[in-house]
C-alpha cells in the first residue's frame, strides 16, 4: 500500500541510498544488456503483489522482458497471474503494445493505464498486433515433508503430481515447476525423470542454504544432464572449487 511504499522509500542504507525499487531493478537489467533477466519470486499469501506486477508491466511493456519468471510457493497466486498476464498481453494486442519516446525515461514514467482505450495513452506510441512474450510462470515445490499449508510436495521417483498443479480448467497452464534439490536427480533414473519433465516444462532446481550443494559442476550436471533451465545459486566462496577447476580442466 501506498503508506508501506513512503517507509521503503524512506528507508536509507549505511551510504545513504535507498532500497532499490523492482522498477530501478529492471532498468538496471535493460542497461546491462538483452542477457540480463530476473526470477521474481513472490511470497505466499501475498496476491496483491501479482497484481502490482501486472500493474508495473502494464506501465512499463519495455521492461517486461527484462523478466524471465515468476515463482511461488503459492499454487493459487500463480494461476491468477497467469490469468491477468494473460489478459494484458490480449490488451496488448488488441488495443497495441505502447512504446514510450526514447526521452519519456527522462522524464519519468509513461502513463500507467494501456488495456482499455487508446485515448488512456496520451503521447504514447501504439504498435497494434504485436504478441508480447510475457515472463514464464513457474510453481515452487518442495521435496522433503511441508512445513506451511502451502507447501507442494513432489519426490523425483514420481513426477506425476505436477502436471495437475500445472493446470487450469479455466485458464492456461503454468509454464513450469521450481524442484528442491535431490540427489537422486543425477541418479540414471533421476535423469531421465528430470529430462522427460523438462521436455514438457520449464524446470528449475533450488537447493537449502546449507545443505544442498551449491557449486559449478552440480549446477552443470543439472543443466546438461537432466535439461533443466534454471539453477538457482548464493554463489559461495566455494562455488568454482579446485575440483570443478579440474572438471573445466582450466589447470
Amino acid at each position: 500500500n501506498l503508506s508501506s511504499m513512503k517507509e521503503i522509500i524512506s528507508l536509507t542504507f549505511k551510504s545513504g541510498t535507498r532500497p532499490p525499487l523492482l522498477l530501478d531493478v529492471l532498468r538496471s537489467a535493460q542497461a546491462i544488456g538483452d542477457e540480463s533477466k530476473l526470477i521474481i519470486e513472490i511470497k505466499p499469501g501475498n496476491p496483491e503483489a501479482c497484481t502490482a506486477l501486472v500493474r508495473l508491466f502494464r506501465s512499463h511493456p519495455d521492461l517486461i522482458d527484462r523478466c524471465a519468471a515468476v515463482m511461488s510457493f503459492d499454487a493459487w497466486s500463480m494461476h491468477k497471474l497467469r490469468i491477468e498476464l494473460d489478459e494484458l498481453a490480449l490488451a496488448f494486442k488488441t488495443y497495441g503494445s505502447p512504446s514510450p519516446p526514447k526521452a519519456s525515461l527522462l522524464r519519468g514514467s509513461p502513463p500507467e493505464r494501456v488495456a482499455g482505450s487508446p485515448h488512456n495513452l496520451n503521447a504514447m506510441q501504439l504498435r497494434k498486433n504485436v504478441e508480447v512474450k510475457m515472463p514464464q510462470i513457474l510453481l515452487l515445490t518442495v521435496a522433503k515433508e511441508p512445513q506451511m499449508h502451502y507447501e507442494l510436495w513432489v519426490d523425483v521417483s514420481d513426477l506425476s503430481p505436477i502436471h495437475s498443479w500445472l493446470r487450469n480448467e479455466n485458464s492456461s497452464s503454468l509454464d513450469g515447476v521450481y524442484l528442491q534439490y535431490q540427489s537422486e536427480m543425477l541418479e540414471p533414473n533421476g535423469i531421465m525423470a528430470m529430462r522427460k519433465l523438462s521436455a514438457m516444462y520449464r524446470v528449475g532446481v533450488w537447493g537449502e542454504f546449507g545443505s544442498d550443494p551449491d557449486d559449478c559442476i552440480t549446477a552443470l550436471k543439472l543443466i546438461s544432464e537432466c535439461g533443466v533451465s534454471y539453477v538457482n545459486t548464493d554463489l559461495p566462496r566455494g562455488f568454482v572449487s579446485n575440483n570443478a577447476k579440474q572438471y573445466f580442466g582450466l589447470y
